[in-house]
């Protein structure tokens, strides 16, 4: 048994995405090949197949956890008290829905009744109060314990809220693809079922991210997001062009996050377009991406003044256990003297997190000559824009004088703890 369980401990993640998929796949795919397809209103159902989520969450939280994380994840299942605020945000979907049929009912269009907004896909004709205690329990938690409530929390520690979202949104998008070949909406829309769903997924995985983050980690409120949402996309009622609102609603939702992510942590008295810039390089950066950009790091500091956490994208040069930055324009740039004041800094090294020690070099010293030529060895091009010649080592004069004119940083990297 011992040697059974280690590898979910040693890599639960990994051993929840697999146990989540295969748990929901063992139902829907015998679906698909007897030929059932799932209807609003039908006696097929793919419900159970919902619950992988969830119980791949229990099962790899009891191994590698135990009761210490069971108790932690009941307690964000059922974390109702948050701000009022969350509640008007978890009701969102549905209320754009509602005003979309309203908007359809005084221009003359098809109106949907309250009998097209109870047959949910997957369920029989039942008693409203009914169909959403088991929209709840299937959709909102079956799903969202896992998505949201394993998954998102443990790749939050380690990754930023975007790159958490694109990864939860790539496993979520591939846990419903055996459902294209039973559910019949999907099955209607042939290959357009494929983008239709990849941005549909995405933009969900990014408002759902930052709906957890917002509301302390209460799987309660998201699941109540995802039920407010599907009541809006899942029934008869919302096939029409209210479903379509809801649709682009949720997209132009999802953008409005991401820019809000990105501007986070840029100084605001920069303009729009540079800190979206520098965001979205800063997201890059940090991501698994950023492993294809040596040239560059993101260093996060601490702000002089207020102890505010900052972070800004540089150009570098990397040595074994240290980083060397040439600072353009530092007489525009504010960064290197808050990282003077709070030498205490983390860079992005191959999309991990690794702190370091920073040392900014202002005017001549031995020690600012012999960084700038280690910079130089690597970029001899920059040479010219000093006054140097690129095309050999500038002698010790030569360095003096362009280091006098300069601003450096160096930045000495902390070996990773043990384990």
């Amino acid at each position: 048994m011992t040697r059974v369980l280690a590898p979910i401990r040693r890599h639960p993640l990994i051993a929840y995405v697999v146990l989540a998929w295969g748990l929901s796949w063992a139902y829907w795919i015998p679906m698909a090949l007897r030929g059932e397809v799932v209807t609003p209103g039908g006696n097929v159902s793919h419900f159970p197949g919902l619950l992988g989520p969830l119980v791949a969450a229990v099962i790899v939280t009891a191994i590698a956890e135990g009761r210490a994380g069971l108790r932690d994840f009941g307690g964000r299942l059922v974390r109702w008290r948050v701000p009022l605020r969350w509640y008007l945000v978890a009701a969102l979907p549905y209320v754009i829905f509602l005003g979309a049929v309203a908007l359809q009912a005084v221009t003359g269009g098809a109106t949907p009744t309250l009998a097209d907004m109870v047959k949910f896909s997957g369920l029989p004709v039942l008693a409203f109060p009914l169909v959403v205690l088991l929209v709840l329990i299937f959709n909102g938690y079956g799903e969202e314990a896992g998505w949201r409530g394993f998954l998102t929390p443990h790749l939050l520690a380690r990754r930023g809220p975007l790159t958490t979202s694109l990864i939860v949104a790539a496993v979520w998008f591939t846990w419903h693809v055996p459902s294209f070949w039973v559910i019949e909406t999907y099955r209607n829309m042939g290959l357009a079922i494929i983008p239709m769903m990849g941005f549909g997924i995405l933009s969900g995985a990014i408002v759902l991210t930052w709906l957890y983050i917002g509301s302390g980690g209460s799987i309660w409120i998201i699941a109540l997001w995802h039920v407010a949402l599907n009541f809006g996309s899942a029934t008869i009622a919302g096939r029409g062009m209210a479903g379509i609102v809801v649709y682009n609603a949720m997209l132009l939702w999802a953008i409005v996050v991401v820019i809000g992510w990105l501007l986070a942590t840029e100084p605001k008295n920069r303009s729009f377009l540079t800190r979206l810039r520098d965001g979205f390089m800063i997201a890059t950066l940090r991501s698994p991406l950023g492993r294809f950009f040596g040239g560059m790091t993101v260093i996060t500091f601490r702000t002089r003044r207020s102890g505010r956490t900052l972070m800004t994208p540089v150009e570098c040069v990397y040595e074994p256990g240290h980083l060397f930055v040439l600072v353009g324009h530092p007489e525009q740039k504010q960064w290197w003297r808050n990282v003077r004041a709070n030498p205490e800094v983390t860079v992005a090294i191959g999309g991990r997190e690794v702190t370091a020690h920073a040392t900014v070099h202002v005017g001549d010293d031995p020690q600012a000559e012999d960084d700038l030529a280690t910079y130089l060895e690597h970029r001899p091009r920059v040479a010219r824009a000093l006054g140097l010649p690129p095309e050999r080592t500038p002698d010790r004069a030569g360095l003096a004088a362009a280091a006098e004119k300069t601003v450096s940083v160096r930045i000495d990297l902390r070996p990773a703890p043990a384990g």
